[in-house]
């Protein structure tokens, strides 16, 4: 079982999400997900957005959730940007004011740490005394570079899982 071993509070400043986007029904009863992240990688979307390096808020990919409906939400697999990022053609983009977020270290095994993250995080702030931003209207998983890349010598690894906060 995947557990939180840190829990940070930042603020963020204005931004750009930049990626591949798709819409995930709720229900999960298929997961769509990996394979954007396949066709991410197989289709050079990474290369094309590593290419802006000046434009960067993060080197590390993210995959962004928001955009909820009643039964689904939207997925992008793409990295952070500053706001004047030249988005290129086909690319989706989302804008995220500037916002508090707490910020949760789910350590374990793959894919359990991604299916507990959102729950993990949201008890810890909840604990620490915060109040999740609803109105924020995203979360996001942030895939560190090594925390997520380079498992420990028992499997695991950690992710970042952001949580807006008031």
């Amino acid at each position: 079982m995947p557990k939180l071993v840190n829990l940070q509070v930042k603020e963020l400043p204005r931004m750009y999400v930049v990626g591949r986007a798709i819409r995930v029904k709720m229900d999960m009863e298929e997961n769509p997900i990996p394979a954007l992240w396949d066709r991410c990688f197989a289709e050079g979307t990474f290369e094309t957005l590593e290419a802006l390096e000046d434009y960067h808020l993060d080197k590390d990919y993210v995959g962004w959730l928001g955009d909820w409906s009643e039964d689904s939400f939207v997925y992008i697999c793409g990295m952070l940007m500053k706001p004047e990022v030249p988005v290129p053609e086909g690319f989706d983009w989302r804008e995220l004011a500037p916002a508090k977020a707490a910020v949760g270290w789910i350590k374990g095994r793959v894919p359990e740490v991604l299916f507990h993250a959102h729950d993990l995080t949201l008890e810890a702030l909840l604990e620490a005394g915060y109040e999740p931003d609803h109105g924020a209207g995203w979360s996001m998983e942030l895939y560190n570079c090594p925390r997520y890349t380079n498992p420990d010598e028992n499997g695991e690894l950690i992710l970042d899982y952001y949580i807006a906060v008031k």
